[in-house]
């Protein structure tokens, strides 16, 4: 759901320059609203544990007194938030902590809008996932064993729901992500992929044939659940 208001945000920076830049570009924005700025990140620890309401946070990662890592740990209730760093090394461990974005010194406006975006996308659709990055026109990014894995999208020919897990299968290989059926589906472009069961979703492209209410693809027969069949033949005469 849209917010009618601005969104709460603060920033936690040491380095001066920056800090300011932050300042600027919020203040330029209008869907946000800069309710305080700290050059400290104990004296941000304090307030943040004190305070309720904030929306977002921009957080410098290479702080002398506490890492905004270390930080953003401490929290019991953290808001979303956008990483500030020096350095691109920061990209896998910003991941695992679910940060909305990160942003390399110093921010432009555009790149910081778009990172905002993002955060806000993450606020009206609360139900994203870990272990999905985004994606792009024909790949998905995922985090498989501590690594961030591009996918190309026109090789995945189904996606099977394991308990907590799912199963990306591909031609030849299989990649198995901690993630939801509905999370993963969301991230998928709706002209190629489809959920023909409560635990499979297809690349409609990758079909070879279908038969008794099952579709055949990559050497697997997958069955058509009786509550999709309907939107799936559908779907089918239309292509």
């Amino acid at each position: 759901m849209k917010k009618e208001t601005p969104y709460r945000a603060i920033i936690i920076d040491d380095d001066e320059l920056s800090r300011m830049i932050l300042e600027r570009h919020i203040k330029a924005t209008p869907t946000l609203e800069l309710v305080h700025s700290f050059g400290s990140s104990t004296e941000g620890l304090a307030w943040l544990l004190k305070k309720e309401g904030v929306d977002l946070l921009f957080l410098d990662v290479e702080m002398p007194e506490m890492t905004g890592l270390e930080l953003l740990r401490t929290l019991p209730q953290k808001p979303q938030t956008i990483l500030i760093t020096s350095h691109k090394d920061f990209a896998l461990q910003a991941f695992e902590l679910q940060v909305a974005d990160y942003l390399l010194k110093p921010a432009d406006f555009a790149r910081f809008t778009q990172a905002v975006l993002n955060a806000i996308g993450k606020m009206e659709k609360p139900n994203g996932s870990p272990a999905l990055v985004t994606a792009q026109a024909e790949a998905l990014f995922v985090k498989v064993d501590n690594k961030i894995i591009k996918l190309d999208l026109n090789q995945v020919g189904y996606i099977e729901a394991r308990g907590d897990y799912v199963v990306i299968n591909m031609e030849g290989k299989k990649h198995i992500v901690y993630t939801t059926m509905s999370a993963i589906d969301q991230k998928l472009p709706e002209d190629q992929f489809m959920r023909i069961h409560r635990s499979f979703i297809v690349n409609l492209r990758l079909i070879e044939l279908i038969e008794d209410d099952s579709v055949f693809m990559l050497e697997k027969y997958i069955p058509i659940g009786g509550s999709y069949q309907s939107k799936f033949y559908s779907r089918i005469n239309k292509l």
